[in-house]
């Protein structure tokens, strides 16, 4: 047998074992290696050293059996048993023990020494800033007149000429000259300028200072924010990789530049390859790559470079112009580079999607993208589905989605089961609405504009997109086709009653798929009511409503096309059943109602026209107020006769 080795004891200086008369237990009186013993703390000598008396309710006591200090108790209301604690009056706290005197005294030397350390860092500028901030105070009130703002502002002038750069960094004087720049004439504007013009780029790295740059881009004239601008030629890519000056970048490109020089902040990221070839006549990097098309993969490569090192950073792939240059680049590459940069940029997509170029690189990158690609960018939107149905531009991201993407229950469970959580929003959106109406009728020139019908159609034929569209439209209808009918159903009334909801009412029952009958009946319990010219207390009657006699209107119309798509569900035959008919011979009251008799008139549904025409076969047209209307309903009663005659 093995014998065992036996225990080490660690030292630490190389594990040499200590000798007992070294042994550090040894001077206190206890064995080698053994714990120090700890004396337990008595309650009379802890509340003596405090200078406590042993009451329990005081604090810093000790529980009665010496283990612990005993909780702190707070007096309990008999209202509703919850402890209350000690509330303190608003600016009445004061440290124990301090009278209102001391407090005073403590605050202004608190006070005295700040003003010592401005003075000392400050030195020259401190008597002015002092002045300054007296007059900025009564410059930016409400209460400041024309002609006291001019005479405050020439006095600001005075105090601040020759000092504008040191005034630029720090957050009190920055602001006084950011109110002087707002308020100044374009002289003093342009002395501002001059004087800064050589520190734009040092400013705009600034935290202070970038907000001086911003109000000179915002309230200067055209030549002067164009001088501002000017200055970041040569730095855009430097500002663009800063946090502070990308946000400058992004004012001027978006809201300041002119087309001239917004295509100059733009070349930088073009590559040495566009800066050699451009002139005065090919100036866009299209024009120079149709004129010289051998440098077409020169140009690509410079951009991919510079492009690819900035998808990494989140402030940078926010950048409007970045998103510009992005959508340059997916026009121009060849299907290989395209697909290396959607690659790297494919979790970054949902920040591009809310700007223009942005929407654009987005859709360019779920056409071409592979179906790992897509499931990334997909993935990474989750959350924020809602948000990009509701952006102008963000909605069509989704709309390229639904086009091009196979993976439809990917679609139905990241895309379509969170936009359709929250219907109540969408719905009343404008661009919301427009996700659903593509939906449930796509590409319809009703619905899209023709431009936009003719972006999507470039993402047809992509080579990653294996499923016949209309398939893939027909499996996504199936899935939003009940929760629509049901949410019509359920909010009946604010849709058809509304004027953006009410085109949506007409899709859903012309469109969805599954049992209409509800949502149907819904939308006519509406109407069955009394018609009060004018309404009662401002609620007009559904007949008589600017949107809902559209809204029936058009449903009766589209009964036709329902029955030629085999659908059973007959909208002028359900309002009829519903609707009683005393109600109904009251919409002869109003012009709107009457355009709604007149559609019932003309139904495809015989027995509808029919029962019509029996309940208002003692109508006369003296009897009207609207006299153009009645004239119309006349004709159409005579017309169902005609026709009644020739049938018989």
């Amino acid at each position: 047998m093995m014998e065992a080795k036996p225990t080490k004891h660690f030292h630490p200086k190389g594990g040499k074992k200590l000798a007992l008369k070294d042994s550090p237990g040894k001077a206190v009186g206890i064995k080698p290696g053994g714990k120090t013993p700890v004396k337990p703390y008595i309650k009379k000598e802890m509340n003596d050293k405090l200078g406590k008396s042993g009451d329990n309710n005081k604090k810093h006591t000790l529980a009665e059996d010496g283990k612990g200090p005993n909780k702190r108790t707070f007096p309990v209301d008999k209202g509703d048993g919850a402890p209350q604690a000690k509330k303190f009056k608003k600016g009445k706290f004061k440290p124990d023990g301090q009278t209102d005197e001391e407090q005073k005294n403590r605050l202004q030397k608190k006070k005295d020494l700040k003003m010592k350390r401005q003075q000392a860092n400050r030195k020259d500028t401190f008597e002015i800033i002092n002045q300054a901030k007296l007059l900025w105070g009564d410059l930016r009130g409400k209460k400041c007149d024309r002609d006291l703002k001019n005479k405050l502002l020439k006095e600001l002038h005075e105090l601040f000429r020759g000092k504008y750069k040191e005034m630029s960094y720090a957050h009190d004087t920055t602001r006084m000259l950011e109110c002087f720049i707002q308020f100044g004439s374009h002289e003093q504007r342009q002395e501002v300028f001059e004087s800064l013009k050589d520190d734009i780029l040092l400013l705009s790295k600034s935290r202070y200072g970038r907000n001086v740059v911003q109000k000179l881009l915002m309230y200067g004239n055209k030549n002067l924010v164009g001088a501002v601008i000017q200055t970041f030629k040569g730095h855009v890519r430097v500002m663009l990789r800063h946090a502070l000056a990308s946000s400058i970048i992004e004012h001027a490109y978006t809201e300041k530049a002119p087309l001239v020089q917004r295509q100059m902040l733009k070349e930088e990221l073009y590559g040495t390859t566009y800066t050699v070839c451009k002139s005065s006549v090919c100036d866009t990097v299209h024009k120079v790559v149709e004129a010289n098309p051998e440098k077409r993969d020169f140009i690509v490569n410079d951009m991919q470079q510079i492009l690819a090192p900035m998808a990494q950073k989140e402030q940078v792939i926010k950048n409007s112009l970045v998103h510009k240059v992005f959508l340059d680049f997916f026009l121009l590459s060849p299907d290989k580079q395209r697909a290396e940069m959607i690659e790297s940029i494919r979790e970054s997509v949902i920040y591009m999607a809310h700007t223009h170029d942005g929407a654009r690189v987005a859709m360019y990158c779920l056409w071409h993208g592979t179906a790992k690609d897509r499931k990334v960018i997909i993935k990474t939107m989750r959350t924020y589905m809602v948000k990009v149905a509701m952006e102008e531009f963000g909605h069509l991201a989704l709309l390229a989605m639904f086009d091009c993407v196979d993976d439809t229950r990917l679609i139905k469970q990241a895309v379509l089961s969170e936009i359709m959580s929250s219907l109540d929003e969408v719905v009343s959106n404008k661009y919301g609405k427009k996700v659903l109406l593509y939906l449930l009728t796509p590409r319809n020139p009703a619905h899209v504009l023709p431009e936009i019908i003719k972006v999507l159609e470039q993402g047809d034929g992509n080579a990653h997109s294996k499923k016949d569209k209309t398939a893939r439209w027909k499996e996504l209808l199936e899935f939003v086709s009940p929760l629509l009918l049901d949410y019509l159903h359920n909010n009946a009334a604010s849709m058809a009653m509304t004027k953006a909801s009410s085109v949506l009412v007409k899709a859903i029952l012309a469109s969805a798929c599954g049992d209409l009958r509800p949502a149907m009946t819904a939308v006519a319990q509406l109407a069955n009511q009394k018609l009060i010219p004018a309404g009662v207390k401002g609620e007009f009657h559904m007949a008589e409503h600017p949107a809902g006699h559209l809204v029936l209107k058009w449903l009766i119309e589209q009964d036709a096309m329902q029955a030629q798509a085999g659908k059973k569900e007959c909208f002028a035959r359900i309002l009829m059943d519903t609707v009683d008919l005393d109600n109904l011979k009251t919409w002869v009251q109003v012009n709107r109602g009457i355009i709604v008799l007149c559609s019932l008139l003309r139904s495809c549904d015989q027995t509808v026209a029919a029962e019509v025409k029996a309940a208002l076969q003692f109508f006369q047209l003296d009897n009207c107020n609207h006299r153009k209307g009645a004239e119309i309903l006349m004709e159409h009663l005579k017309v169902c006769s005609a026709t009644d005659t020739n049938q018989d």
